[in-house]
């Protein structure tokens, strides 16, 4: 595997670890504690940057990659990412709490997929 292939791959799994950390900050939280409770939700914001900091390099190494696997969502993430980084005061908190509740959960199961294609060497 070339060393841009293994970088490709240290990308996806610490975007793995970011998104586990970010749904391991709230497991057991329910919504109105989540709004309530600063420390958690400035945690998952800083997870949400490196998921999209993550997808930046990712595509640097791979412009491709997202019509490769179009099942992950590239653009949405760096989106949130550039969200929160840029305007983190005007984040809307339920839409947080959705992406931990909806798009998270499926994002992992994409991203050990993803992995698990590139590293056989797909």
């Amino acid at each position: 595997m070339s060393s841009d292939g293994g970088r490709l791959l240290d990308h996806v799994e610490q975007m793995e670890i970011a998104a586990e950390k970010a749904l391991s900050f709230v497991a057991g939280m329910s919504k109105s504690s989540f709004l309530t409770d600063e420390k958690t939700q400035m945690a998952v914001a800083m997870a949400l940057v490196i998921l999209g900091e993550n997808v930046t390099r990712i595509l640097a190494l791979n412009p491709h990659i997202d019509t490769e696997h179009p099942q992950v969502p590239w653009v949405k993430i760096k989106g949130m990412r550039d969200l929160v980084a840029h305007d983190y005061y005007e984040l809307q908190l339920d839409v947080v709490w959705k992406t931990l509740q909806d798009d998270l959960p499926p994002l992992l199961s994409q991203l050990r997929m993803l992995r698990q294609i590139r590293a056989q060497g797909e």
